[in-house]
């Protein structure tokens, strides 16, 4: 990932707790269409991204996992 790199976050697996509660991640909680732009560098081998419901912090291996994914290249 670079500064200026489209990225996208996959799905969650819909997994729901004892109590059928929904996913309380940033993404869910928000409604996030999970299309962000890389606006610059973060601490931790991190970036800063924004998303159409504020910023978020991805690292490289949430992309090594494959939690994210590089949509397109550079701006």
């Amino acid at each position: 990932m670079k500064i200026g790199d489209l990225i996208k976050v996959k799905e969650c697996d819909n997994i729901t707790s004892f109590l059928d509660s929904p996913c309380k991640c940033f993404f869910c909680t928000t409604q996030s269409n999970r299309i962000g732009l890389i606006i610059g560098p973060a601490p931790r081998d991190s970036y800063n991204v924004m998303f159409d419901t504020g910023a978020w912090r991805l690292s490289n291996l949430d992309i090594a996992n494959g939690d994210v994914e590089v949509i397109n290249g550079t701006l």
